[in-house]
């Protein structure tokens, strides 16, 4: 027998709705895919917190009472979501969630999550630019900025505002099978979902923290990343105890100084691959690295790409 498999879609103020309409198209589309294949098929919903409660506004099963197994938050455009506003829909998604819905958010959805506490401790994504913001409201939260979409058996994070597609083909996967969704895939000529938000990475450090030594720190090394760097430098350049250095550093970026300085080196190494046709070994040296083949597994395993293969993409 058939059965309905409901995906539920919060429509808060200012929700990005290509997303919402985007993703609803693609579920409605995977579901009439699978009609003569006997299997599952998919039911979208759309809910809007309204004078006190959580009510449904739109449905495309709208005669059949209402079991949602996937409920999502999309992104929006503006600022992300208050935490007064986020708070109206607290007690309705720990509610759904303790009945056996799966979680998901794109993007900056996830501030309307984290307000619900099931994201403490747990492993998520966002895109990097809200990482300071989503780490201020939930210091126990463990983002992983290099993934695009990051899984938990009950829990589905997305980057990026165009990451509604790679959610929407992920839940095809987990609604019918992972054949399914690579057929469907071929059927809409898009790629089956394998991109990291690593590829796409821009180093924007933060020097909004406050600590003048460090923000003087941050800008000398902007100017002189490609210069042998050493602590007793640093330390002697604004007057601070190497150990104080360190942890102030730390505490000011949530970087170390080396980590630092390779992200840098690898932001000048994507710009020059892109806008130049130097070998790699030369970026290598023009970025302060002697041992291109060391820099170059840097490169790798901070990207995810090899510098060939960046330079091809982009």
């Amino acid at each position: 027998m058939v059965q309905l498999v409901e995906v539920g879609i919060v429509l808060y103020t200012d929700a990005h709705l290509a997303s919402v309409w985007g993703l609803t198209d693609l579920l409605k589309y995977a579901s009439k895919y699978s009609e003569n294949k006997q299997i599952d098929s998919i039911r979208v919903s759309h809910w809007q917190y309204r004078n006190g409660e959580i009510v449904k506004i739109w449905d495309t099963h709208n005669t059949q009472s209402n079991n949602i197994n996937f409920i999502v938050i999309p992104p929006s455009f503006a600022s992300p979501i208050s935490q007064q506003d986020a708070k109206l829909y607290t007690s309705w998604l720990k509610c759904l969630h303790q009945n056996g819905a799966i979680l998901c958010s794109i993007c900056s959805g996830i501030f309307t999550l984290l307000e619900t506490g099931i994201l403490d401790g747990r492993t998520v994504t966002t895109h990097w630019l809200n990482n300071t913001m989503v780490r201020d409201r939930c210091p126990s939260i463990i983002l992983d900025s290099n993934k695009i979409i990051v899984e938990e058996t009950d829990l589905i994070t997305t980057a990026g505002i165009m990451s509604w597609m790679d959610l929407g083909l992920k839940l095809v996967e987990k609604i019918y099978s992972a054949p399914f969704m690579i057929d469907f895939c071929k059927l809409l000529l898009v790629d089956p979902p394998a991109r990291e938000q690593s590829f796409y990475k821009i180093f924007s450090p933060n020097f909004d923290h406050g600590d003048i030594s460090i923000i003087k720190i941050q800008h000398w090394l902007q100017i002189n990343y490609e210069q042998k760097i050493t602590l007793d430098c640093l330390a002697e350049y604004v007057n601070l105890e190497k150990r104080t250095l360190l942890r102030r550093f730390k505490k000011a970026t949530n970087l170390t100084i080396i980590e630092y300085c390779q992200n840098l080196r690898i932001q000048k190494a994507q710009d020059l691959l892109i806008t130049t046709a130097l070998s790699f070994d030369a970026i290598s040296w023009q970025v302060g690295y002697k041992d291109s083949s060391s820099f170059r597994k840097i490169f790798i395993k901070n990207i995810g790409l090899s510098p060939s293969e960046y330079r091809k993409r982009f």
